[in-house]
């Protein structure tokens, strides 16, 4: 130990002369660091005068401020109540304008549709002139054919009556020739006259059919021009017809597409209307939610710069927070910023933790001692360390757990917030046992019930503590508070991005709207620029209309005498094309007859029959010449009937058309009437028009006044509130320079007070030169301090511990080679007494082991010899045993039952040497035959009047030499009994 300490002493010698070296560098060191560090805290307190008074300056500009846009906000207020009632007006003024536009609009439109319609109506007038001209030269070409036909009529009805005359003539005579052939024989006659009557019938309908056939000719031709006159004004009235139907159609559709685009025009313009009031509402909401969110950045950049600056944790936290020595990673943070709380249980969580929310977590106890010794060395303050390895939870007790179902309780502190995992026992330890309750007198009833023996906190912050104390009162401001800053930064972030959301939201809805009012203005447009198109199309097909409906009426009445031409034409046709297939019919029947007559009444027949047939063709001739006539004249009537329908109709139609033209020329006289009355409307309508126009021009001269007072007022406002808001912004970083300056001025208080010093020793040790001086100066004082490697901190106080162990050590070594050396003479000396007394110990021990042997095992030798009898102490032993009846071995050759009899032996003559009150033994006879046992209880038995020997054994002899035998019984499981025999008293009373 000496040599080594011998060894030491030349490094701690040099570590110590390198410590004092590294002290007086490091106290240089300190000086120049506390010099940098006196002039920083210097510059932060005239930084901070400076942003004090920026902030009085902007305080007192703001409130001029706030007072002057208070003012001004009045008057706009006063001219914007006055630009609301001229805007009522205004909107009076622009209805009446827009009605009087509207009705002369209207007027307009109805004056241009009663001169189209008086244009229709002078152009039906001359139409219907044309067509009464025509139907008067009708009629008269009807009357003159009329004429013609009576006059030819009246020639035909004389030339009949001759031909009726010389009809009864000529049949007369051939009456008469008849009776002169009667005196032919009645087959001539008859042969004769049927003959001659055959041939006048087949003449006369041969020449019927002949004139049949040409009145069918002509009637055939006659009908093909009506028939293609009908189909003409048939397809003609056809084609009015769609052409009217496809114009009232499109006047359908367009009078819809009017309707529709008027209505559409009255909801462009609200909806214009409305878009604008929407756009105007969205950017006064845009403007108010971009200054809450400026607000809102605001207060969230100074949160966070009290939590950067570890605001309102102490001094000796911010020490341990800002520290940059190995041990700081191991350090979690303070226990109010590792836990996330609802809001509605931040003052409740705040007051249950108290002043622990500042207590610091650390990974380990190794790392909170060295913070602890941190500072101490720092002289930085005092705070509380809660390690994660020695922190113990503490579980609610049987009140505690009781409790949680009672009625307004909540449930406890560490439940209701949020936490890592590995802070589940520093959480226990400090909320487990905190109850949290809804209301104080849910609480205070709990806590009677209870006997004041829980800790219970309120929602609104009131502590009922164990014992029976209570604490409660106002509640200061949550950013004040660990907790409720980090609840309050929260929620203002959560705000803040929310009110950014809804900002974003209102920038798309204002540029949506802005689209929406371009829209609806185009759309206006567009929308009256296809009314007023369309306006015009449905004047013109109203007029196309009404000029077609009167073609189809005049296509319908011609259609309709063609049509009845046709009918009795077709009348006519078919009555002749009866009369001509009864005369072909007739005709071929008399074709079949035959002559049959005999040749023998020839003559006779060839001589009545030549007369007869003169008088039979001068008859047929007159027949024929009166069919004709009677034919012609009924013809001739039917033309002059014919003649005089078509000279009715034409008369009718002249009167419906004279009627037509006198209603056609009433009807112009009204439209001109109405031409005039709109044309003397429209002229005062347009005058009210220009009178409203001129009205509404007056009125916005008049309003310019307001409006430009109100502009004014809302640029000065406008400048005001920037100017205010720029001075607010000031103040509130005036406020944040505040704050930052005074925590630089305590961090660098902090700092002196880290270097070891206070401002006063700082400014005692203070060195001259400039800033750049000092920092290289530091800077060259830190390299020295460097090159001397790693410095010992305890070298001299280890230097002069070795120094003196080193001493005291040689000292020692001297003493104890000393006392060895007397010791050394003392131990032979008890040696050679012990190997005396244990030779002599030996020798009476083996007497007294030879003479037991051989009563045990009833003869035999049994000798314990010393392996080395020069050496006692340190010798082995040896046993020579020679059983009755074998020979002499070593212990470990005999039985089982050898060696424990042999052992037990041994045990008895070590009590014979030095005797004992008592023995125990437990079953030593276990590997002992029944003989052996015998013997062996038998000696004990013998012996036990020197020594009492308890015996644990399940053998039978050994129990039969017991003075008094225990044992225990169990009569039921689990429960055991004593019971005890004295066999001496038994035997004495021969049981």
């Amino acid at each position: 130990m000496t040599s080594l300490l011998e060894e030491r002493l030349g490094p701690i010698t040099e570590q110590a002369k390198k410590l004092k070296l590294f002290r007086l560098l490091d106290g240089e060191r300190q000086a120049y660091e506390g010099t940098l560090t006196l002039q920083e805290m210097r510059n932060f307190e005239r930084l901070l005068a400076r942003a004090e008074l920026m902030k009085q300056q902007a305080v007192s500009e703001s409130g001029r401020l706030n007072e002057a846009i208070a003012g001004a906000d009045e008057k706009r207020q006063g001219i914007l109540a006055s630009i609301e009632e001229e805007e009522s007006l205004l909107r009076a003024l622009n209805e009446a304008a827009a009605t009087a536009k509207s009705e002369a609009e209207g007027l307009k439109t109805r004056q241009e549709a009663c001169i189209l319609r008086a244009a229709e109506l002078e152009q039906a007038l001359a139409a219907m002139s044309g067509e009464e001209k025509s139907i008067a030269a009708k009629e008269l070409e009807i009357d003159e054919k009329i004429t013609a036909l009576r006059e030819t009529l009246e020639e035909c009805n004389t030339v009949k009556n001759a031909a009726d005359r010389s009809l009864k003539l000529t049949e007369r005579l051939y009456n008469e020739a008849a009776l002169k052939a009667g005196a032919a024989e009645a087959a001539t006659k008859e042969t004769a006259a049927a003959d001659r009557s055959r041939r006048e019938e087949e003449y006369a309908l041969t020449r019927d059919i002949e004139e049949l056939n040409r009145r069918l000719d002509d009637t055939r031709e006659r009908y093909k021009e009506v028939a293609d006159a009908a189909e003409r004004a048939t397809e003609l009235l056809r084609e009015s017809r769609a052409a009217e139907e496809k114009t009232a159609a499109e006047l359908g559709r367009s009078q819809n597409e009017r309707e529709r685009l008027q209505s559409s025009c009255n909801e462009c313009r609200i909806e214009a209307e409305t878009a604008a009031d929407r756009l105007g509402k969205c950017e006064e909401k845009g403007r108010n939610t971009s200054s809450q969110l400026d607000g809102l950045k605001q207060r969230i950049r100074v949160l966070e710069g009290m939590e950067q600056e570890h605001e309102g944790f102490g001094r000796a936290v911010k020490t341990v927070l800002t520290a940059n020595e190995p041990w700081r990673s191991r350090i979690c943070g303070v226990v109010g910023e590792a836990c996330r709380v609802p809001d509605i249980y931040v003052t409740a969580v705040d007051m249950a933790l108290g002043g622990a929310s500042r207590f610091i977590i650390a990974e380990s106890e190794e790392a909170a001692k060295q913070a602890v010794a941190y500072l101490k060395r720092g002289k930085a303050g005092r705070t509380t360390f809660l390690p994660l390895d020695t922190v113990r939870p503490r579980p609610c007790s049987g009140d505690e757990e009781r409790a949680l179902h009672e009625n307004g309780i909540i449930g406890t502190a560490k439940s209701l917030i949020e936490y890592d995992h590995k802070y589940e026992n520093i959480f226990s330890y400090l909320l487990e046992r905190t109850l949290v309750a809804a209301t104080v007198d849910g609480a205070s009833a709990v806590a009677r019930k209870y006997g004041g023996r829980l800790r219970i906190v309120c929602v609104d912050g009131t502590l009922f503590n164990a014992g029976g104390s209570l604490t409660g009162g106002s509640v200061q401001n949550k950013e004040s508070s660990i907790v409720g800053r980090r609840s309050v930064l929260c929620a203002l972030r959560k705000e803040a991005a929310a009110v950014e959301k809804r900002l974003s939201g209102l920038v798309a809805v204002h540029r949506k709207l802005s689209e929406a009012r371009s829209e609806s203005v185009r759309s206006l447009n567009e929308t009256e620029r296809h009314f007023n198109e369309t306006a015009d199309k449905v004047r013109q097909l109203v007029w196309e209309k009404d000029k077609q409906r009167e073609d189809g009426l005049r296509l319908k009445a011609e259609l309709r005498r063609h049509e009845e031409a046709k009918n009795g034409l077709t009348g006519l046709r078919a009555s002749i094309q009866a009369t001509l297939a009864e005369k072909k019919e007739t005709l071929a029947a008399l074709s079949l007859r035959t002559d049959n007559k005999s040749g023998s009444t020839e003559a006779a027949y060839k001589k009545y029959a030549a007369e007869a047939e003169q008088y039979r063709q001068a008859l047929t001739e007159r027949q024929i010449e009166a069919a004709r006539l009677e034919e012609q004249t009924r013809h001739l009537s039917e033309q002059i009937e014919q003649q005089k329908r078509w000279r009715d109709e034409y008369r009718s139609e002249a009167a419906a058309l004279t009627k037509r033209r006198h209603d056609t020329r009433d009807r112009l006289d009204k439209e001109r009437q109405a031409v005039e009355k709109t044309r003397r409307h429209l002229a005062l309508k347009e005058a009210e028009t220009r009178e409203k126009e001129a009205e509404k021009e007056a009125f916005y001269k008049s309003r310019e006044g307001n409006f430009r007072a109100n502009q004014e007022l809302e640029d000065e406002l406008r400048r005001l509130r920037d100017e205010a808001e720029y001075r607010t912004r000031q103040c509130n970083t005036a406020d944040i320079q505040i704050e930052k300056y005074n925590g630089e001025i305590m961090r660098s208080e902090e700092k002196l007070a880290a270097q070891g010093l206070t401002r006063q020793e700082a400014m005692e040790r203070r060195r001259d030169g400039s800033l750049r001086e000092l920092q290289d100066k530091v800077s060259s004082l830190k390299s020295e301090i460097a090159g001397l490697g790693p410095i010992n901190p305890n070298a001299d106080e280890e230097h002069r511990e070795v120094a003196e162990k080193a001493e005291l050590y040689k000292k020692q070594s001297e003493d104890l080679l000393e006392s060895r050396a007397k010791l050394t003479a003392v131990v032979a000396e008890i040696d050679k007494a012990m190997a005396a007394q244990f030779g002599t110990a030996f020798a009476e021990i083996g007497g007294h082991f030879q003479r037991i042997f051989s009563r045990l095992f009833g003869g035999g030798t049994a000798e314990i010899a010393l392996t080395d009898v020069h050496n006692i102490l340190e010798c082995g032993v040896e046993f020579l045993i020679q059983p009755p009846g074998k020979k002499r071995q070593s212990l470990t050759l005999l039985s089982g039952g050898e060696r424990a009899l042999t052992v037990i032996a041994l045990l008895l003559a070590f009590l014979a040497y030095h005797p004992a009150p008592f023995c125990l033994v437990d079953e030593v006879d276990a590997a002992l035959d029944e003989a052996n046992v015998d013997r062996m209880a038998k000696y004990l038995k013998n012996y036990s009047g020197d020594t009492q020997f308890i015996v644990i054994t399940h053998r039978r002899k050994s129990m039969e030499a017991a003075n008094t035998l225990q044992g225990v019984t169990m009569e039921e499981k689990g429960v055991s009994k004593l019971l005890t025999v004295q066999v001496d008293e038994l035997m004495e009373k021969g049981t």
